[in-house]
């Protein structure tokens, strides 16, 4: 009985220690050291042509990446769930390239704006949070996931593909509302009431149950509390955002859009996801964007690529490189262009088959 107790002790061992070698080689390239940006480009705009209650601060560009990225994981976590199981997605990655990400664009900043306090207290909350739950889950699922995973060829459980099903609804949700107004308790619903109990692999059918069943009481509890933090802490996000262009927009998504003086024209766009496709809309008709949110200055994208992307210095200037591990051979690439510089390079990289994956309109 010793000897299997010291067994069982080398062997966690041994695991913890593959778990975090594993997991250690860093996941977010820099292009460089400390500040990358045009430091002209870093720029707060002192007579915005919108309404104040429209203006959002300059730096926004930057610290909604994290933010994003919390867009961006489950996504490929959906995506990569239609074929694999949970047990095998890099979470520890994904926690490496949000703070990475963090730390690049916070050298952007530093020192160039006013601290944002509110902003970096919300960051350190839902990327603190993410930390934890990732970090939990890999483990776990090193642990104990792996132990009950079906193998390679077998068919996924009902509660495997209903993890899919999820975390595809939670994407769609989140691309437009926050995270908190989610429902899970009608997801934990589902997992009890329509995800049958009997078929093959019973072992992993259960301990996936309580693996699932966990995830959504925690979530609908801690997102039961920030919503109320938030709601008491935070004013209600718009869900526009205001922008001045040098021609009339025609597009279905340009609202509420006025002439203003010297053959500028005010409108409202969408915010959030859908503010990429209404800013590729404007680039198609050879609009011009002057002011995005009361901001001249910088404004950063990210890309998704399998090819290499050189820097053009007067068009846009690279951040940083983080690899898509499910996808191997594709990367997110951040940069930073001018607002007035945004349909330019829009169009350059629909003309290079590039995809945006996001224009962080503040």
């Amino acid at each position: 009985m010793k000897r299997l107790r010291i067994l069982t002790l080398i062997s966690v061992l041994l695991a913890i220690l593959v778990f975090f070698v594993k997991n250690k080689k860093p996941s977010t390239i820099s292009a460089g050291d400390g500040l990358l940006v045009d430091k002209a480009w870093l720029t707060t705009n002192p007579q915005p042509l919108i309404p104040q209650k429209d203006v959002r601060p300059s730096d926004q560009t930057f610290l909604t990446f994290p933010e994003w990225f919390l867009v961006f994981s489950p996504a490929e976590q959906a995506d990569y769930f239609k074929t694999n199981t949970s047990t095998t997605f890099p979470y520890m990655k994904h926690i490496d390239q949000m703070w990475g990400g963090y730390g690049i664009v916070y050298n952007q900043i530093k020192g160039n704006y006013p601290f944002n306090t509110g902003y970096h207290v919300m960051i350190m909350v839902i990327a603190g949070s993410t930390t934890v739950e990732y970090g939990i889950k890999s483990f776990y699922e090193t642990i104990a996931g792996r132990i009950t995973n079906t193998k390679q060829g077998e068919a996924m459980t009902g509660e495997d593909k209903f993890n899919a099903a999820y975390e595809l609804n939670y994407v769609k949700f989140i691309e437009d509302l926050p995270w908190y107004e989610y429902d899970f308790n009608h997801q934990l619903k589902m997992l009890w009431g329509s995800t049958p109990l009997s078929g093959q692999h019973m072992f992993r059918k259960l301990e996936r149950r309580y693996y699932l069943t966990t995830e959504l009481l925690v979530k609908s509890g801690y997102g039961y509390l920030i919503k109320l933090a938030t709601k008491s802490a935070y004013d209600v996000a718009a869900l526009n955002t205001t922008v001045v262009v040098d021609k009339k927009p025609v597009t279905p998504d340009a609202r509420n859009t006025k002439e203003l003086s010297g053959d500028l024209w005010q409108t409202d766009l969408p915010r959030y996801a859908r503010f990429n496709y209404a800013v590729q809309q404007l680039a198609a008709s050879n609009i011009n964007l002057t002011e995005i949110a009361g901001n001249k200055g910088s404004i950063m994208l990210t890309l998704l690529t399998p090819q290499s992307l050189k820097e053009n210095p007067r068009d846009f200037k690279i951040l940083f490189t983080q690899p898509i591990f499910t996808k191997p051979g594709l990367n997110r690439i951040a940069v930073v262009t001018t607002v007035n510089g945004l349909s330019k390079l829009v169009k350059i990289l629909g003309e290079n088959h590039v995809t945006i994956e996001h224009i962080y309109d503040y």
